[in-house]
């Protein structure tokens, strides 16, 4: 009998980043990287274990990255007006 493995939490992390960086595709991969590891550390400071706060997690770093999507265009616009 095989028994059925939950993934690890550095897993379940490493894939939302992925998700993340194809959401926010104009945000450079470094960054999201960066969003997520800060969301992670962020978490952390309420005492929880990682398996515990991924919601809290990809809710903070989805935060930053909408917000660094915005500098990215409001830069590209900035750059093509100039």
């Amino acid at each position: 009998m095989s028994a059925l493995r939950r993934p690890d939490p550095l897993s379940r992390v490493l894939e939302l980043t992925r998700r993340l960086a194809e959401e926010f595709d104009s945000v450079p991969l470094a960054q999201v990287t960066s969003a997520v590891k800060g969301a992670v550390a962020a978490a952390a400071l309420f005492g929880r274990e990682m398996a515990e706060s991924l919601e809290t997690i990809e809710s903070i770093a989805r935060e930053d990255l909408v917000a660094l999507a915005a500098t990215v265009a409001e830069q590209r616009t900035t750059a093509l007006a100039g």
